[in-house]
């Protein structure tokens, strides 16, 4: 198994988005190390190369076949979390409202 280095994606206190978070190569999966999360909801954007243009990451759900954001909910937090991204290198945490009580870090790695 190939697997990048943990790569820490920060959004600062009173932020919503992470800086860019270059992986180093391409991988199909990343994990995630989830934070607890102050009132909001955190997607995963990718971006095809660095300083481009980042989108939500979407995957298809197996049940129905229709697409699903990735995301996790307000008030969770302190779990690993598998995300299939297929190939993706840059990435980007987004938070639906301003972390208000301190910065969260992310650890982010990719794995093939």
């Amino acid at each position: 198994m190939f697997r990048s280095d943990w790569k820490s994606c920060v959004i600062a206190q009173s932020g919503q988005t992470s800086a860019e978070c270059d992986l180093g190569q391409p991988y199909r999966f990343i994990l995630i190390d989830i934070p607890t999360i102050d009132t909001a909801t955190v997607t995963v954007q990718v971006a095809r190369e660095s300083g481009g243009t980042f989108r939500n990451l979407y995957v298809t759900d197996a049940a129905d076949g229709g697409p699903n954001k990735v995301i996790a909910d307000s008030g969770t937090g302190a779990f690993m979390w598998m995300v299939e991204a297929g190939g993706v290198q840059y990435i980007k945490m987004y938070a639906s409202a301003a972390q208000s009580t301190a910065a969260v870090t992310f650890y982010i790695r990719g794995l093939d």
